[in-house]
């Protein structure tokens, strides 16, 4: 039998809505975790797979059976509200000379190093159903964007960043991502 319902509503609903923006956590579960920073707008997680369709001749259009995977992107993309050296550093993928007695010295790196690797980054939000939180993990991040700071007055001044999460060649068939939803109980 064919439904008529015309909306989506049901008591469950209210059990399943993503609350809030999240916190963001550095090397979340590890020992070296810390959070990123205070944000603002959000943060978008995104995984958007590249297929190709194998084609045969005389079918006319897609066939079920023959998409294939060519590369999976992971990001996890946000609004840097809170600055610290740290940051930058992450940011840039680059390093922190702390003995200046005023100031953190900052300076980037013509490599990539296994270092610039984050264990991962992860996004760690409220359900409303669940006293357990949501957590989205990218994992083997690294910042995509570099730094790009514009101070303005009277506004917000936020950095935008981007981490992507890259597959660590122990496991070439294993995406880097998890996201653990909490049981709706």
């Amino acid at each position: 039998m064919n439904s008529t319902d015309t909306n989506s509503f049901t008591s469950n609903t209210v059990k399943n809505l993503a609350i809030d923006a999240g916190c963001l956590y550095i090397n979340y579960g590890d020992p070296t975790e810390r959070k990123l920073g205070a944000t603002s707008s959000g943060s978008t997680f995104t995984v958007k797979a590249t297929t190709r369709q194998c084609k045969v001749d005389g079918v006319k259009g897609s066939a079920k059976g023959l998409e294939f995977v060519t590369n999976t992107d992971v990001t996890l993309a946000t609004n840097i509200l809170e600055m610290s050296s740290s940051t930058i550093a992450t940011l840039i993928r680059g390093d922190v000379d702390t003995t200046d007695p005023d100031y953190d010295i900052i300076t980037g790196r013509t490599s990539i190093s296994n270092s610039d690797y984050l264990i991962n980054i992860a996004l760690v939000g409220k359900i409303s159903g669940s006293l357990k939180p949501c957590i989205i993990i990218v994992k083997n991040a690294m910042s995509s964007d570099g730094l790009k700071y514009v101070l303005k007055d009277d506004t917000d001044n936020v950095v935008q960043a981007t981490f992507t999460g890259y597959i660590d060649p122990a496991t070439p068939d294993v995406l880097p991502y998890e996201i653990r939803y909490p049981k709706i109980v």
